[in-house]
């Protein structure tokens, strides 16, 4: 018996979102937004890629997402499945967690970014890394009509879980839902564009997410992923490729900007 064609597809994107769901993080920065004058502190949030590089592991994010944070006021949100929508299962809350960082590489000129892990001090987390330059795409051409899959932490999706107060301080405790997002790669604008586009260096996703609302803030340093070219098997299994890293929105166009492989690549190979 033939399986049905679309039932064929769901069936494959999903596992393909999965497999992106085990490397994405959610990068938390503890200090990056402290008003001293007020007195308030709060965190402000990112995402990462777990990867690998010449033994190396890290989470590859964008530069303004870790800003001028130390070591030692990052976070990570680790997940390692998706809730899909009508399995009946209930939400569940999954605390951040200190990383084990070892130093920070930072790139301002493509504003990338990489958390160095130490590798001795991983035991116990539920994280997989996605090897590179093995699973960087190729190409500047996308299979399903030049989509790019995103899994981020937007703000917007953020959600009160609880708050506590002691004589000198209030504290409220927030969660936030990991977000697919799929959009097309774009052409750039006819008139005037933004000069951190570099049409060598990035490519445009048009922003078309399901909420019309929601806004892209959070997805920063997300991976954008695309599908292998070609099949490395007889057999289809979920094989994501990095296409680049979300680094910029621009509301007024609707577009995202992506810092593509080149990039990528030479910011690694420079900086280990």
């Amino acid at each position: 018996m033939t399986e049905h064609k679309i039932g064929l597809m769901i069936g494959e994107n999903k596992a393909f979102i999965e497999r992106i769901a085990w490397y994405s993080v959610g990068v938390v920065n503890l200090l990056a937004d402290v008003d001293h004058q007020n007195k308030t502190m709060a965190d402000v949030l990112g995402t990462g890629t777990a990867c690998t590089w010449k033994g190396h592991r890290l989470i590859l994010t964008a530069e303004h997402v870790v800003a001028k944070a130390e070591p030692d006021s990052l976070a990570l949100r680790v997940d390692d499945a998706i809730n899909w929508e009508g399995m009946g299962k209930p939400e569940e809350v999954v605390s951040r967690v200190s990383l084990p960082v070892e130093r920070i590489v930072r790139c301002k000129e493509h504003d990338l970014a990489a958390i160095v892990l130490r590798a001795d001090d991983l035991t116990g987390f539920r994280m997989q890394f996605c090897e590179l330059p093995k699973q960087l795409a190729k190409s500047r051409t996308t299979k399903r009509e030049g989509s790019l899959i995103l899994l981020g932490y937007p703000t917007d999706r953020i959600f009160a879980v609880s708050k506590t107060k002691t004589a000198n301080a209030k504290a409220n405790y927030f969660a936030v839902r990991p977000t697919i997002l799929t959009g097309p790669i774009a052409k750039p604008p006819s008139k005037a564009f933004s000069s951190r586009y570099d049409p060598e260096r990035d490519v445009l996703v048009s922003y078309e997410p399901s909420d019309p609302k929601m806004k892209p803030y959070g997805f920063s340093g997300a991976a954008a992923w695309s599908e292998r070219a070609e099949r490395s098997g007889p057999v289809w299994t979920a094989d994501p490729m990095i296409f680049g890293v979300q680094t910029s929105a621009f509301m007024t166009s609707r577009l995202l900007q992506v810092a593509g492989v080149p990039a990528i690549k030479k910011f690694l190979q420079e900086s280990f």
